[in-house]
Parts: structure tokens; sequence; C-alpha cells
């Protein structure tokens, strides 16, 4: 085992998370259910001590469903396009003691949507030097799964369709220099199309999560009938060869979904993935949806985490095409 020169922050080694205040869907319909989920989570981090920045509209006020009182709570303002801040800003690493950040470029999976403001977000955060540039090819923080073992995920089916503008670059070279850089210990890569409804062409945060230096958590089902059954199918093939070639991960426990775990509404299936939760050094947080609140805490007794637990309904981020893990960042 080669030894860490630098180490990966983990998200459940983090007690400082970032989020974006949705201002920009302020005109849609389910736009109170979706601030009432960052209203949840400041209640859920301020019980737990965990650090907060809020980033709010430039041209807007700090909203009140915000406990802004608490000195573990701070605020900036920037103009961002959207409310996914976890694949704009740039992953963060401990180099000698300080927090460094890998850049990359964001172009909101391959150019669906506006993304200029959040591309340069990364400008602002000068409080924090990087050492990794990769500016030349896109990523985003949700296709990166990190251990504090120093151990890399991500999907290369995303990060290929994603890129597909940049066809003279050498997407494994650059991920490889990247582990170099690094000193990772062990690089995993799975391949596999996002789940029915994902926006971001298959983000490893919705297969793959470390819950502690040892254990993974994928996602899987048994149920033939369900939407995404024979991509779980394939996906835990990737994850028996991940475990067999790991030299540090111990377990990989299966969280199962059934046809109670699809979000459908309009006859449109939304991306609704159990992986998809918030991990901090005090707490874990899951995603339900309204089907299967009291299926999913039965899941969540099963897990060996020692941490607290708890479940929040995220259908409005969801109906944004995007999950409660895309809504927050760890740094």
């Amino acid at each position: 085992m080669s030894v860490i020169k630098k180490k990966l922050l983990a998200d459940y080694e983090s007690n400082h998370i970032v989020m974006v205040h949705p201002h920009m869907h302020r005109d849609k319909s389910h736009y109170s259910d979706l601030y009432m989920i960052f209203s949840s989570l400041n209640k859920i981090f301020l019980h737990n001590k965990t650090k907060q920045t809020i980033v709010f509209n430039e041209n807007g006020k700090s909203e009140n469903l915000y406990d802004l009182t608490d000195p573990s709570v701070s605020k900036i303002f920037y103009n961002c396009d959207d409310i996914w801040i976890r694949d704009y800003l740039p992953k963060i690493y401990i180099s000698e003691g300080s927090k460094k950040m890998i850049r990359y470029r964001f172009n909101a999976y391959g150019e669906k949507y506006n993304y200029k403001n959040d591309n340069n977000f990364k400008e602002i955060l000068n409080y924090i030097s990087g050492e990794i540039d990769l500016d030349n090819i896109v990523l985003e923080g949700g296709n990166l799964e990190f251990s504090a073992r120093g151990i890399l995920i991500t999907n290369m089916h995303c990060i290929k369709k994603n890129n597909i503008a940049n066809c003279t670059i050498n997407l494994e070279k650059e991920i490889n220099r990247m582990t170099e850089e690094l000193g990772i210990n062990e690089l995993f890569t799975i391949n596999l199309n996002g789940i029915i409804g994902d926006d971001t062409n298959g983000h490893i945060d919705n297969f793959i999560r470390f819950i502690d230096n040892e254990s993974i958590v994928y996602f899987a089902s048994k149920d033939e009938s369900y939407c995404n059954y024979l991509l779980a199918c394939k996906l835990e093939k990737q994850v028996s060869d991940i475990v067999d070639r790991s030299k540090i991960i111990k377990r990989a426990i299966p969280l199962y979904h059934s046809k109670d775990d699809e979000l459908i509404k309009n006859g449109k299936i939304y991306p609704y993935s159990k992986l998809n939760f918030i991990a901090t050094t005090e707490c874990f947080i899951f995603p339900c949806i309204s089907n299967n609140r009291e299926s999913l805490q039965h899941d969540l007794d099963s897990l060996p985490s020692k941490t607290k637990i708890y479940v929040i309904n995220t259908e409005a981020a969801l109906t944004e095409y995007g999950g409660l893990h895309c809504l927050t960042a760890n740094i």
C-alpha cells in the first residue's frame, strides 16, 4: 500500500456544509416544498453543531426560514445559476494541514442548462488554494466519491458523456494524473448509465457511497418490476469486482430499491436513489419519498453506522432532477 501524501476529505469526516438558497426557482409551484428542504437541513445541522455556509443571490436578502443568528452559520452572496453546488464546488483534500481544492470545469452535464456563473463559483473561494488543476476537463463533485483511506470511486460513463466536446482529451490519462498527484491508494471506476430520470448522466453518488473507511453501500434491487432493476444487477457485478480488488474495502452493503421507491408524477419517473444521502462527522441524512419513508427507516436500522441518522422528504429536489446530496457540498 502506498503512503497517502495528501489526505482526501471524505464526506463523513467533514463538519462544514455549503448550500445555495433556491432563489432561482422562486416562481415554481414547488418552491415552498423546495425551501423547506433547506430549512430542515439548516435545523439538523444546527442541532449537530455542523458549520454551514449559505449562498444567497447578490440582489436578494437572507430568507427568514434559516436561523442565521448562530455563529456556526455564515452567508455569502453570489448569483449561482442553480442549486446543485455539490457538482460545481471543487472537491477538497488536505495537504500539510490545510484544505486545498481540486479545480475542474463544470458545464451543467453537457451544457443542458446555464452554467457560466456556477463554473466560476470556484474563483470566489480564494481562501482555499489549489495544487491540483484539471480545468481542461469537465468533472462534478457528485461523481467523485472519496474515502479517508485514499480511495476514489467514479463513473467513467458519466465523465465521457459530459466531456463529449473534449474529443482531443485523454480522459483516462487525466484521471490517472489526478490520482498520482493526490497519492490515491486505490482508484475504481464503474461504467453505467444513470438511473431513470437522472440529469447527470450517471453520478456515482446515486450508486456507491462510503459510510466509513472500510464500508460502502450500493444501489441494489431484487424487484424485477422496478424501473432500474436491470441497472442494479449490472452494478452489483461491478461492486463485487471492486470489493475483490480492494485491499481496504471490507464490506459492501446493499440498499435495496423496489417499485415503492419510484417517484412518478404526470407519467414521468424522477431520479430517486437512497444512496443520495448527506454525510458529516455527526450525522447521516437520507432522502425519502412519500411512498417509502417507513421501509427506508427499516433499511437504515441495519446499517453499522454509529452516528445519528435522519430522514427527510426530498421530492421537490427530485422534481428539479437532482437529489439531497447534490444540494450540499462538504468542505
